[in-house]
């Protein structure tokens, strides 16, 4: 019986560490624009549109209308304190961070 047991926590403690990359929270920002920029030498045309990534993913999404419509290389970083508000951060025209509220990591760009 105790074998039973044994292999059953296993294979269920297994089974919770291959489903773990499914609980991770998404994150998301919306960006609005008015004039041309570049997100990951990705360039968006002035509209509305939304930076989603998954904690710990090395990529984000930019959405338009729900409809992806580039994946974007990204990095995650270690804020000094954590963020009082969601930002969109540029230099120039070049989305580079993105913050988000209440938390003490960002995403960075290239």
């Amino acid at each position: 019986m105790r074998l039973r047991v044994k292999h059953y926590l296993t294979g269920l403690a297994a089974a919770a560490m291959l489903t773990a990359p499914v609980w991770a929270a998404t994150k998301s920002v919306d960006l609005d624009v008015d004039h041309t920029v570049t997100i990951a030498g990705t360039q968006l045309a002035p509209g509305d549109y939304s930076i989603r990534v998954k904690e710990g993913a090395a990529q984000a999404d930019v959405t338009q209308d729900g409809n992806v419509i580039a994946t974007v290389p990204c990095q995650w970083i270690q804020l000094p304190q954590k963020s009082t508000y969601s930002e969109v951060q540029f230099n120039n025209n070049t989305v580079t961070e993105v913050d988000f509220n209440g938390k003490s990591e960002a995403v960075k760009f290239h």
